[in-house]
């Protein structure tokens, strides 16, 4: 058992803190008598006879000055076994007269002995984050129906079956403020990451199908079997998990707000790793154009009509792009652009369209023929107005 040799780096610390506080000089050793903290430096990395007595009984010893006289490097006071899972880890000294130091043992041996379960409960959960973050890693390196069966036995190692439908959840959550790691761990994760991941396993984790997975990028993705299509029901689920997380970050004073994103149940690896692609872009999007909300669907109507514009990937685009060049060259190209998007934003309506620009229905008439004569365009075609408004779009959000 090493949990006491897991402790080492801050067991120093520990010694030095109680024997502030209690007065009293403190020594802990490992399951070994290898002394890994002292009041007394010197003594750290010498070897303590006493230890394997108390680890054998398991139960505290006594020495008085005449007993600890007769034994190398033991001081009079008392040794207590440290425990862990039932099982004797080392061994805590409180140095001095065992009649005064007695009434400290229980309370400092409790502590430490807190210390080496959360040390452990920290190691655990910091390893199952590395394992689904390594997990998602390899998932994420498929490219091709040749890679199937290494996938698949990946998959089938972590107990992930393929086939079921499942649907992506992005979480976006961003530190109000720098999280130093924990002086009582040394890990991967630290103490703040591992409570927002167990906060978000309670919240989704179901069944053993279901994957909570951080991400390097400040983000959380959770993979939920999902057999349903129906998007009221995870809306449903997504705002009690909002608001239970957003209670859970509020007692911790962690982050000042987070953003949901999710996409409709999938079922190949291919489809699963295009809509984790398409969440991430959402939530991009999302803070871009200053969204309010705390959750947004791939398929928003919002989100596509406000910020997925700059998403789309328009046929001929060489051809788009020298039209955009001939009206950029023209000694009104800017109004008549300006002109152009507004009437396509107001429904084609010219009225609307003409007090929005505040400017006479007759003005915006002479600046759209304009604009018909130097790119030949039908502005009574909806096809060819989409087609030019979402390059016009593109092109400004590029520049």
């Amino acid at each position: 058992m090493k949990e006491l040799q897991n402790i080492g780096h801050y067991a120093q610390s520990i010694v030095e803190q109680f024997s502030s506080i209690l007065n009293i000089p403190i020594s802990i050793t490992d399951k070994n008598g290898i002394v890994i903290g002292s009041t007394d430096n010197n003594r750290i990395g010498s070897h303590h006879i006493v230890t394997m007595e108390v680890t054998k009984s398991g139960k505290m010893m006594f020495f008085s000055k005449e007993q600890a006289a007769n034994h190398v490097n033991v001081l009079p006071g008392i040794a207590t076994p440290l425990r862990f899972q039932q099982e004797t880890v080392g061994v805590l000294g409180l140095i001095g007269d065992p009649a005064t130091v007695e009434r400290y043992v229980q309370f400092v041996q409790s502590h430490i002995e807190m210390l080496l379960m959360e040390n452990f409960r920290s190691r655990t959960v910091s390893a199952q984050m590395e394992t689904m973050r390594d997990f998602f890693t390899r998932l994420s390196s498929y490219k091709e129906k040749a890679d199937f069966i290494r996938i698949r036995s990946h998959c089938n190692m972590h107990g992930f079956t393929l086939g079921l439908p499942r649907r992506c959840i992005l979480l976006d959550l961003q530190s109000s403020k720098e999280q130093s790691a924990s002086t009582q761990e040394i890990s991967t994760f630290h103490q703040a990451e591992q409570e927002i991941y167990l906060c978000l396993t309670n919240l989704f984790i179901k069944n053993e199908q279901d994957i909570v997975v951080p991400l390097s990028t400040g983000q959380w993705l959770i993979l939920i079997s999902d057999h349903s299509d129906d998007a009221s029901m995870v809306m449903k689920r997504l705002e009690f998990a909002s608001d239970k997380l957003q209670n859970f970050l509020d007692t911790r004073d962690l982050v000042t707000k987070f953003m949901f994103s999710y996409s409709a149940p999938s079922i190949s690896i291919e489809e699963i790793l295009k809509d984790y692609e398409q969440c991430s872009k959402a939530l991009e999007i999302a803070k871009r154009h200053h969204f309010q909300l705390s959750i947004v669907s791939v398929d928003d109507w919002d989100l596509l009509s406000q910020g997925l514009v700059e998403e789309i990937t328009l046929p001929s685009q060489w051809s788009l792009d020298n039209y955009i060049e001939k009206l950029m060259n023209h000694v009104n190209g800017t109004v008549l652009i300006d002109s152009f998007l507004v009437y396509c934003d107001e429904q084609m309506n010219m009225s609307q369209a003409g007090r929005k620009l505040h400017i006479h229905r007759n003005t915006l008439l002479y600046r759209l023929q304009q604009l018909q004569e130097i790119l030949s365009i039908d502005l009574h075609s909806f096809k060819q107005c989409t087609l030019l408004y979402l390059a016009l779009k593109k092109h400004q959000q590029f520049k």
